[in-house]
């Protein structure tokens, strides 16, 4: 959730600053698989680099820990999001703070686990933290999708930066993963965008360009007579349901609205109002008392239908997100 809750001792690490790799990224796993039809199902989930169960507090949130749960912790939920992964049957999944082993997971991939419940489809990971250290100090962290149907090219699309550092050495990037997937029988594709929008940013200033950009590589999509699908992480409430709560004020310093003035004419997000999708992190998780809301979620253009949309609720158990799925078919 939000920009990434990094431990504040990564200060004194030796350097920071090995840069994304944007363009193309390299597909693993299956080289062939079936084309995708007119309809197509999503699932986006914010893991929360497996530390960020319902015990967890962050110092960046207003809690008083850094890494809150320990290696048993860490290591159980990340085997049940490995469980929770297996059960999902969406043909393209998009994953937001996918890390590696390194220090801030305690050692333990979740990638690798969620990669070991998925040999059905291809993936790309991208690398979304700038931190150059020697183990055991390094942290590996990113973005995913898989896919169980073909794909022409998925590529990083940069989007705007936030200035400076975050504690001292570690920075963090930015980018939609977009991933073009041919339609059979046509010479139309799905545009699947898998994002994570920044958190911290002065008055959403930062989140605001990303919309910006994020929108203007979809309406020029769309444009080519592509159906596009925007999903993750945005980092802004894009509903306006609310859910009983007991959170100070102080604590929800980070919430923004959705700027719906940048939502281009006849796009659409896609909500499941029944059930919230993030959790404050000021406190280890009590419901009804951390604020929750809805901020992962899915945009569309005027081309495709939302046919269903269904967001898990997982008590927040193993991760402070839960995932969305979605179903949409071409108009």
């Amino acid at each position: 959730m939000k920009l990434i809750r990094l431990l504040i001792f990564t200060a004194v690490l030796s350097g920071c600053g090995n840069l994304p790799i944007y363009g193309e990224l390299e597909v693993a796993g299956h080289d062939t698989l079936p084309e995708a039809g007119r309809q197509i199902s999503v699932t986006t989930w914010n893991v929360g680099y497996g530390a960020l169960g319902a015990g967890a507090d962050f110092i960046a949130d207003g809690g008083s820990h850094m890494r809150a749960l320990d290696s048993d912790a860490i290591t159980l939920a990340v085997a049940e999001i490995g469980q929770q992964v297996d059960h999902f049957d969406a043909q393209f999944l998009l994953f937001q703070e996918l890390a590696n082993d390194s220090i801030l997971t305690r050692n333990v991939s979740v990638q690798a686990e969620v990669a070991r419940n998925l040999t059905d489809y291809s993936s790309v990971y991208w690398e979304d933290l700038g931190v150059l250290a020697p183990k055991p100090y390094d942290i590996s962290h990113g973005m995913g999708v898989y896919a169980r149907t073909g794909t022409d090219v998925t590529h990083a699309y940069a989007l705007p930066q936030e200035p400076g550092f975050f504690f001292l050495t570690v920075k963090r990037y930015y980018a939609a993963i977009v991933a073009e997937v041919p339609i059979q029988s046509t010479d139309r594709k799905w545009i699947l965008m898998n994002i994570h929008l920044s958190a911290f940013d002065d008055e959403a200033d930062v989140r605001r360009a990303q919309v910006e950009a994020v929108f203007d590589f979809a309406e020029t999509e769309y444009a080519k007579g592509n159906y596009v699908v925007l999903g993750g992480d945005w980092n802004m409430r894009i509903s306006d349901t609310e859910f009983a709560h007991t959170t100070a004020e102080k604590d929800l310093f980070w919430i923004y609205d959705f700027p719906h003035d940048l939502l281009p004419a006849g796009w659409r997000f896609g909500v499941d109002e029944r059930t919230p999708t993030v959790r404050t992190l000021h406190k280890p998780y009590v419901e009804g008392e951390n604020y929750t809301t809805i901020i992962d979620g899915f945009a569309y253009s005027p081309n495709v239908r939302l046919n269903r949309i269904t967001t898990t609720n997982l008590k927040f158990e193993n991760s402070d997100h839960h995932p969305v799925t979605a179903e949409f078919s071409v108009r």
